[in-house]
């Protein structure tokens, strides 16, 4: 498979990967700082990086005495004395460091430089590089060419289409055209200037092509978005089932259009579908709040997510800065991610609180 980054110098940020740390074993360092995409201060960012090591040697002596905090510290420092990897970077830097390994971020969101110490990773400052994303898949049809693609914020990955048709002419048992005639047949074949069986081929055509979506990926729950002309789009969703079509394409021949010409187009409609995916989850929260199924009580998140009793967890913003209860809020969130629970970033929520959850029970 083919992936292009629409984020040049960027790694993003995948729910696989955030879970895999929430379950690393601590102590585990966080260290976050802006960083720039080119000109002399990409070397200078490795400077900064060095306070906080520092930073970072002195609470492990304090909180973790035990701790072997040069080999802990080692690929940290690997990072810090690398000049290539510096000039490289986009607009920010998180950088996780625990027993046996570490792991790094470059990301187009600056940070305040920060570093954290403590039994779970500080995910915070990453997490909206999550939340905010939307993973969908994209079907781009024309008559000459078909496309599958699996998408989101920062990348496009072109799929092999298996027993989907390539184009009309690989549709099979339909692809006998008859030669063009000048009557109009109907609003479709009028709009090609083609006769009745043409009509009969591009719908046998568009049928399979949906079909053999379908098949592909029934039950898939990334939202599909096509990529194709306004007059294809209900013969292709009619057979299109089990996955949410969203109602707005990416109109026009997709076939002369580029993976990534294709993403940026497809993502303003992929982000207003996580708009909508964000407000449902804040409907859920308050319908829940006052039944016994849901709190915005941050010690009681904290204890109920290392049961695993919290299905859902919400941030407001500002917990993200929370400084007053971030290893609470660090730990609701890695046994949330540890648990398989969703988590999910909103603006704010009601009563000005910084958290909410919605238990599984």
């Amino acid at each position: 498979m083919n992936t292009r980054n629409a984020i040049t110098a960027s790694d993003p940020v995948r729910h696989d990967e955030l879970r895999d740390l929430a379950t690393k074993p601590g102590p585990v360092v966080s260290l976050v700082l802006p960083t720039h995409r080119g000109g002399v201060e990409t070397l200078a960012d490795s400077q900064r990086l060095r306070p906080l090591l520092e930073e970072a040697r002195k609470e492990l002596a304090e909180r973790y005495p035990d701790a072997d905090a040069e080999s802990l510290l080692a690929p940290v420092q690997s990072l810090a004395d690398s000049r290539r990897f510096w000039q490289e970077q986009s607009d920010g830097l998180a950088v996780y460091a625990y027993p046996g390994g570490s792991r790094h971020f470059r990301t187009d969101r600056d940070f305040v430089p920060a570093v954290i110490v403590g039994d779970h990773p500080n995910l915070r400052p990453i997490l909206p590089l999550f939340t905010e994303d939307q993973e969908f898949l994209l079907l781009a049809v024309g008559r000459d060419k078909v496309r599958i693609f699996e998408g989101d914020r920062a990348t496009i990955t072109e799929l092999p289409l298996g027993d989907i048709p390539a184009s009309d002419e690989d549709a099979e048992g339909v692809n006998t055209r008859e030669p063009e005639i000048t009557r109009q047949y109907s609003q479709t074949s009028a709009a090609h200037g083609q006769g009745p069986r043409d009509y009969n081929v591009l719908n046998g055509f568009l049928q399979q092509v949906s079909k053999g979506f379908e098949a592909r990926f029934t039950n898939d729950r990334r939202p599909l978005i096509l990529a194709t002309l306004e007059e294809y789009r209900g013969a292709l969703a009619e057979h299109i089932t089990t996955v949410k079509v969203l109602e707005e394409i990416v109109p026009g021949s997709p076939s002369e259009l580029s993976p990534a010409q294709l993403q940026k187009k497809a993502w303003p409609i992929a982000a207003a579908e996580g708009k909508r995916r964000h407000d449902a989850t804040l409907e859920r929260l308050g319908d829940a709040l006052g039944t016994g199924r849901a709190t915005n009580d941050t010690g009681l998140i904290g204890s109920d997510s290392a049961t695993g009793r919290v299905d859902t967890l919400v941030l407001a913003e500002r917990a993200l800065t929370e400084d007053a209860r971030a290893d609470e809020l660090d730990a609701a969130i890695a046994n949330t991610l540890a648990n398989r629970g969703t988590i999910d970033v909103v603006p704010d929520l009601q009563g000005n609180h910084a958290a909410g959850a919605i238990f599984r029970y």
